[in-house]
């Protein structure tokens, strides 16, 4: 096995990692609603509460930046990273994967 595909396997499985995780969050969230034994009041204001999911990790990032760079992104990728104010992936602030993710979602 190549090193290249090596690492595309590497970042699919932590794109996964982080999809399986997204979908247990709300099974469990789910399944809590259902065994409650209280109904929920409902009302026309009633807005649901925002799920939050779990941060992603400098892993999960790094696998969707790698994709979107072997389908062409290379140069948007780079250029994503450097809008966040530093050279290299590793020196993103945590806080920012979230936003990081949504920009790189968004390359088409």
């Amino acid at each position: 096995m190549t090193p290249d595909k090596a690492q595309k396997i590497s970042n699919d499985l932590a794109n996964l990692a982080a999809s399986i995780v997204a979908i247990a969050e709300e099974i469990k969230q789910h399944s809590s609603e259902v065994d409650s034994k209280e109904p929920k009041p409902l009302n026309e204001a009633h807005i649901p509460e925002p799920v939050n999911p779990k941060a992603p990790t400098l892993e999960v990032v790094r696998g969707i930046l790698a994709d979107k760079a072997s389908h062409g992104f290379n140069e948007a990728v780079q250029a994503l990273i450097k809008k966040h104010g530093v050279s290299k992936l590793s020196e993103v602030d945590s806080s920012a994967y979230a936003t990081l993710i949504k920009e790189a979602e968004e390359l088409k």
